[in-house]
C-alpha cells in the first residue's frame, strides 16, 4: 500500500526520532528522508513542532481504534503508552525537548481520558464530582509520575516492569476509593 504524502512524513519522522532529539531533526532530514520538496513538507505543516503534535494525534487516534472493545483500563494505558513512546529512547529525545510541555500535556490528556473511562465503568455515581475529579488527578499524577520516570530512567525495561507492578498494586485501589468516598461524602465544612 502506497504511503500518503503525510504518513510517509511521519513515517521519516518517527524513523529520525529513534535516532535523535526532536530539537535536532530539521526539515531537511525529513525531505531528504522521503524524497520530498521543502515546499511540500510546509504544505503540510508550519514546522517539524506542528508535525510532532500531528504524530502524538495520530499515534493516539490509531491506538484507540486498535483497543479491544471492554479492555481493561491497565491494560489500556500499557498499549498506549507503548505504541506512542515505542522506546526510552524515543521518549528521551522528545522529553529533553521544547515540546516536553506538549509530550507532558499529552499524556496526562491520555491519562485522565483512561481513568475517567473507568470511573464509568466502575459507576462512580455516588461519589460527587469534586470527589471523583480528585481521585482522577491523584491517579493520574501517580501513573504520569511513573511514566516520567522511565522516559528519563538509562534503564530500558524499566516501565514495562514496573508500570505493571504499580497497575497491579493499584488494583482496585480506585474502585475502593470511589467506595470509601460514597460511604464517606464531604461534608459542608469540606466545602471551605
Amino acid at each position: 500500500m502506497k504511503l500518503s504524502t503525510k504518513q510517509a512524513i511521519q513515517a521519516s519522522f518517527r524513523t529520525l526520532l529513534m535516532a535523535k532529539s526532536l530539537d535536532k531533526i530539521t526539515v531537511r532530514d525529513i525531505v531528504e528522508d522521503c524524497g520530498l520538496t521543502r515546499n511540500t513538507f510546509y504544505y503540510h505543516y508550519e514546522d517539524i513542532y506542528d508535525l510532532f503534535d500531528d504524530y502524538l494525534d495520530t499515534k493516539i487516534a490509531e491506538a484507540w481504534k486498535e483497543l479491544p472493545e471492554g479492555c481493561a483500563w491497565d491494560q489500556a494505558l500499557l498499549r498506549l503508552i507503548e505504541s506512542i513512546l515505542e522506546t526510552p529512547r524515543m521518549g528521551r529525545h522528545i522529553f529533553y525537548s521544547r515540546k516536553q510541555d506538549s509530550l507532558r500535556q499529552y499524556l496526562n490528556k491520555l491519562l485522565m481520558r483512561i481513568l475517567e473511562g473507568h470511573a464509568d465503568v466502575i459507576g462512580s455515581r455516588d461519589v460527587s464530582a469534586e470527589d471523583r475529579r480528585l481521585i482522577c488527578d491523584a491517579s493520574c499524577h501517580a501513573l504520569y509520575g511513573m511514566l516520567e520516570q522511565w522516559i528519563t530512567s538509562p534503564d530500558a525495561a524499566m516501565l514495562h516492569g514496573n508500570l505493571q507492578r504499580l497497575l497491579q498494586c493499584f488494583h482496585g485501589a480506585i474502585e475502593s476509593a470511589f467506595a470509601h468516598c460514597a460511604s464517606h461524602p464531604r461534608s459542608k465544612e469540606d466545602l471551605l
